[in-house]
């Protein structure tokens, strides 16, 4: 029995070790990221719904594709130099990106701050660490954005 026990002890340690690791995502390197990125990107900040049936569960189960894209409609404004200022209401796609098992997810209908390729058609990215969406952004989030947008600081700084 305690060889047993010993046994099942060991598996569940091996598969935390297996977990996927990620920094915790931040909006201010990610707005840094994509300003220095050789494509367009736009800063986004509304309400994406699209059909929550539709994501792939966030384990894939060994399926290591690609999951296709999913139909969705965002509402909400673009950032500018003044602000989230800009309105943005578009039919768009939300790609859920997956590392090995590991895959991004969205809330259909949550307030967030989306980081977007200025593509055709406009493509939500999804990634399995985050990094590219932040729910539920406090205001602070919002005008440090817009800071950085004016060129000001736009150093890593905890956003509560």
């Amino acid at each position: 029995m305690k060889t047993i026990t010993l046994a099942l002890g060991l598996t569940a340690l091996a598969s935390q070790a297996m977990a996927l690791s990620c920094i915790r995502p931040d909006p201010m390197s990610t707005f840094q990221r994509v300003a220095a990125a050789e494509e367009a990107y736009y800063v986004l900040y509304g309400q994406l719904t699209f059909d929550e049936a539709a994501l792939p569960p966030g384990l894939l189960n060994g399926n290591e594709s690609t999951p296709d894209p999913i139909p969705a409609r965002f509402e909400g404004k673009g950032l500018t130099k003044q602000g989230f200022t800009s309105d943005f209401i578009s039919p768009v796609n939300l790609q859920i990106q997956c590392a090995g098992p590991w895959c991004g997810s969205a809330r259909s209908g949550a307030e967030a701050v989306y980081f977007v390729l200025a593509d055709d058609p406009v493509t939500f990215i999804a990634e399995p660490c985050g990094g590219m969406i932040f729910d539920d952004p406090p205001q602070a989030m919002l005008d440090a954005l817009t800071t950085c947008m004016q060129g000001g600081d736009c150093s890593s700084q905890p956003l509560q």
